[in-house]
């Protein structure tokens, strides 16, 4: 572990976020995507990162929740 305490993971989530930071405050950035992108990118981050069992066991539970209907 690095001498600062954070992950290798979480260190590049707080380099990327410092990057995002220093483009909007230069003007190469603008501040905020619109909601709809930033749910949907906030999705994919939360669905690259979980473990495959986890999505598994939410898709399962997803068909049952339907076919109950």
């Amino acid at each position: 572990m690095p001498e600062n305490g954070l992950s290798a993971t979480e260190e590049a989530h707080v380099q990327q976020a410092a990057d995002d930071a220093f483009r909007v405050l230069t003007g190469e950035k603008d501040e905020l995507p619109p909601p709809r992108d930033r749910f949907l990118e906030t999705l994919r981050q939360a669905t690259l990162q979980a473990p495959l069992h986890s999505l598994v066991v939410a898709f399962l539970l997803g068909a049952l929740i339907t076919r109950r209907r």
